[in-house]
């Protein structure tokens, strides 16, 4: 991760810059946040106003478009998430940056947190209800939004074959942590196979929910950050990626405790659920793989050879 943060440097004189410009305040310090994999992020204190964020993409906009649309949306419909303040694309030598400027939820990360069972308990049943809320924001298309929260897919096989391609480099990266092809073939069929069987139906989700971006504040929950993924994708999709992540350490039930929708955890999306628990594994190696983090690929690989939970 310091590694990945290493490569992106943009100048102070830009961030205080254009935060001073959308704000009307001198920035009085910036604290550098190394964390996630997409955007170069700061912390940034004010003079007589309330502290910011500001994350900074190197690799085009499309991703700070789609977070401002859905935040957009988060406000007007009363969800807990932040504000958005400006998004703007700023040139930094020969290379053109988008950069977003948002509200700062008050908290700690829940993975930083020390709940005790109880209230990590009530925390998950209370990001159930937020997600309730989110996966009913209506929205058209599947897959990535564009700016305006539009998927840029067509069709539910049009998802899966962008969920499925690729055979090779998943087979690369089972290979490089001794698993057998035969073994990475036989969950691409299964992904492929349930979901055509059974397509699920697709809602507005998060897309990257996990401990890291559920913040905490004096024990109770104050929020979701981090939209860049959002997309339109089967609403089970959230809760099969938050299982993967954390669900050894907050299951994956006391998540679902707090969902509006029961029927989404019945015994007949069984199958579908476990496809997409292996998707996200199959894709989060594949992408430690590509990004040369080995670690990671034995994380990954270590999670599909376990069961998920239901």
């Amino acid at each position: 991760m310091a590694a990945l943060h290493g490569r992106w440097a943009t100048p102070v004189s830009v961030i205080t810059a254009l935060v001073g410009e959308v704000v009307q305040a001198p920035v009085r310090g910036l604290r550098r946040i190394v964390a996630g994999e997409q955007n170069q992020v700061y912390d940034v204190t004010l003079e007589r106003a309330e502290s910011l964020i500001v994350r900074i993409s190197h690799g085009g906009s499309g991703s700070h478009e789609r977070e401002a649309w859905v935040l957009g949306q988060c406000a007007a419909r009363g969800i807990r998430a932040p504000r958005v303040h400006a998004l703007r694309s700023v040139e930094v030598g020969s290379e053109l940056r988008s950069i977003i400027v948002m509200e700062k939820l008050p908290g700690e990360r829940l993975c930083d947190t020390n709940l005790d069972e109880l209230d990590a308990r009530r925390v998950l049943a209370e990001v159930g209800t937020w997600l309730t809320e989110f996966h009913s924001t209506p929205v058209a298309g599947l897959g990535y939004l564009d700016g305006s929260g539009v998927g840029t897919l067509g069709t539910m096989d049009d998802w899966v074959q962008g969920l499925t391609s690729g055979a090779p480099v998943f087979e690369a990266a089972g290979r490089s942590v001794g698993l057998t092809v035969e073994m990475i073939r036989g969950w691409l069929c299964e992904i492929d196979a349930s979901i055509r069987a059974a397509p699920p139906p697709a809602t507005l989700i998060h897309n990257d929910l996990h401990a890291e971006h559920v913040l905490v504040h004096d024990g109770q929950f104050s929020g979701v950050i981090d939209f860049g993924e959002v997309a339109v994708e089967p609403a089970l999709n959230d809760f099969a990626k938050w299982d993967f992540l954390n669900g050894d350490r907050f299951p994956v039930e006391w998540l679902r405790a707090g969902y509006g929708d029961p029927s989404l955890f019945e015994p007949a999306t069984d199958r579908v659920y476990h496809a997409l628990w292996l998707a996200n594994g199959l894709w989060r190696m594949r992408w430690y793989y590509e990004t040369g983090f080995q670690v990671g690929v034995e994380s990954a690989r270590d999670r599909l050879l376990s069961r998920p939970r239901r």
